[in-house]
């Protein structure tokens, strides 16, 4: 099966009781190909510590439990090597995007660079070429191209991070609460940048790897991508989205299916229309009766 799946996850941590906590408790759940996910619930409930384990940016104890697979296959743990294939196809935008620039770098060498030390590229020129037409299409100013991170803004921070990952033609996109702490204008420029990101990224020869600040503003969810245009013209699939919010009014305005968690346990798994007017979980409507105005979203073709 194609996609990107975890199987029977669990994962704990010690607690200053000394005693073990489990944060997952044997999730199970995939993104397939061209969808946007959310995955949503409150605070503490394990969506970080899902989300790490998915990237395999974890340390699994004793203790812990599951699988992650890709298209079917289990991926192991190792080094750098072993995991490049991997890391291609499954890119990561951390909440703080800002914290993980490297500071002595410019922005175009903060997207230039993983595209070398992955392997997507051959040479420093084509990198470079890749990184400005992502930069471009994401409407990062060529003005600060030459910028370090401590002289752009917040906002310039994240688009400058959400091209890093997209330069590398991922399959998967993963966004740790992408629009958390950002005010009303750039929280709405990240949420259309969101639901639509095209397929409009250059394809690599040696690529191995097959503002809804106004809650009374209705919105809808992006509809399902159509599939990318014939290799000669250049373009590869969007990549699919999962998004980890406790932000419901986001998230509705990105995707379209939803995952609820809640004390480290998926409880609820359904298309955005249902969660947003028959929520079948309390958590689900804990959440949903949080936000002040719904979004309206349209229900799914049957």
């Amino acid at each position: 099966m194609s996609g990107l799946e975890v199987r029977g996850l669990t994962r704990s941590h010690p607690g200053s009781d000394g005693k073990h906590h489990v944060a997952v408790r044997g999730v199970g759940m995939s993104v397939s190909p061209g969808e946007n996910v959310a995955l949503i619930g409150r605070s503490g409930c394990g969506k970080t510590t899902l989300l790490r384990a998915l990237l395999l940016l974890d340390s699994p104890g004793p203790q812990d439990r599951g699988e992650v697979l890709l298209d079917d296959e289990v991926v192991r743990r190792g080094g750098a090597r072993s995991l490049r294939a991997f890391r291609r196809a499954v890119q990561y935008v951390p909440q703080d995007a800002a914290a993980t620039l490297d500071p002595h770098r410019t922005v175009l060498a903060q997207v230039t660079t993983p595209l070398r030390t992955l392997g997507v590229v051959r040479d420093r020129d084509e990198a470079d070429a890749r990184a400005r037409q992502v930069l471009e299409n994401l409407d990062v100013p060529a003005g600060i191209w030459r910028s370090r991170p401590h002289e752009i803004s917040g906002g310039q921070a994240q688009r400058v991070s959400i091209a890093r990952a997209l330069a590398l033609s991922p399959r998967y996109l993963l966004l740790d609460e992408p629009v958390s702490g950002l005010d009303p204008a750039l929280r709405r420029q990240t949420l259309d940048l969101l639901a639509s990101i095209e397929a409009d990224v250059p394809t690599s020869d040696n690529d191995d790897t097959a503002d809804a600040g106004d809650m009374n503003e209705p919105t809808q969810t992006a509809p399902a991508r159509e599939k990318a245009a014939p290799a000669d013209q250049g373009a590869v699939p969007a990549p699919a989205l999962l998004v980890v919010s406790h932000d419901l009014a986001a998230v509705a305005r990105v995707c379209q299916r939803t995952l609820v968690m809640d004390d480290g346990a998926i409880v609820e798994d359904a298309p955005m229309h249902h969660i947003l007017t028959q929520p079948s979980h309390p958590a689900t409507r804990a959440l949903r009766d949080a936000v002040p105005s719904l979004p309206t979203v349209d229900a799914p073709d049957r």
